[in-house]
């Protein structure tokens, strides 16, 4: 069964963007609640580490993350 959730190619396409326009960071964070899945939360995280993004962190929850804990963030 494939996922329903943003995975790290997306992520790594928002971090991207977020730095073209003139964000910082090299560590990132999406996290999300899912309607109809399986897993009620899903958080992704990833590094650049050279010239590589690394997917660092991918949990899947069965409890939804509180609204404040969701979206997209710099880490770093």
């Amino acid at each position: 069964m494939p996922c329903d959730h943003k995975g790290g190619p997306e992520l790594i396409e928002m971090a991207e963007e977020f730095l073209r326009n003139g964000g910082s960071g090299s560590k990132f964070r999406w996290s999300e609640n899912l309607d109809g899945s399986m897993w009620a939360s899903v958080i992704l995280e990833i590094e650049r580490r050279g010239e590589q993004w690394i997917v660092t962190r991918l949990d899947r929850n069965r409890e939804p993350l509180a609204p404040a804990d969701t979206g997209f963030r710099s880490l770093s």
